[in-house]
């Protein structure tokens, strides 16, 4: 990797945060960019945060002693790093849901779904395209389309713990009347 592609995928981030904030904007009711949640929220939310960042740390540090042992893994570099924090972002968010945190106070559940989805999407498109091309592995190694596997798996695991959690909640509110 260059550094014109280092400087690429930094702008991408850049404009990718931009995104999220007028994202976000959308997805709150009251149209505030941060998510209000009540103090249970928080709590659990903090818990979540803290399972998230060892999880992280903890992939990180197999990484290191794989990297010390020679040990290469069929992926670039760059996205062994980026799996570390797919890996705590769906420890974040699976905890968050079935926790009942993942919908704040001021959440618009329907924009998030909408948005969900077309986040799936977009990141299916690059994927679709490596195949075609044959882009996929490049000097052996899974490339930049793997990202965009990573997500579309975290979304999927997202929907699935949402499902999950929904008809678990369901067979709960059965038996109680």
């Amino acid at each position: 990797m260059n550094i014109f592609t280092s400087a690429g995928a930094a702008v991408g981030l850049m404009i990718g945060l931009l995104i999220c904030v007028v994202l976000f904007r959308f997805a709150n009711k009251d149209k505030k960019i941060r998510t209000e949640y009540d103090e249970r929220q928080k709590m659990v939310r903090a818990r979540a945060y803290m399972l998230a960042f060892y999880t992280v740390m903890v992939f990180e540090t197999v990484m290191v002693i794989l990297g010390m042992g020679g040990f290469e893994l069929p992926i670039a570099s760059y996205l062994q790093h980026f799996t570390g924090i797919i890996l705590g972002c769906i420890v974040l968010g699976v905890y968050c849901i079935w926790h009942d945190v993942y919908w704040g106070l001021n959440s618009n559940r329907k924009r998030y779904s909408v948005i969900m989805i077309f986040v799936g999407i977009l990141n299916c498109i690059p994927i679709i395209g490596a195949l075609k091309s044959g882009t996929l592995f490049m000097d052996g190694k899974m490339g930049m389309p793997a990202l965009n596997i990573m997500v579309v798996i975290m979304l999927i695991i997202f929907s699935l713990t949402i499902l999950i959690r929904h008809f678990a909640d369901q067979a709960e509110a059965g038996k109680e009347e």
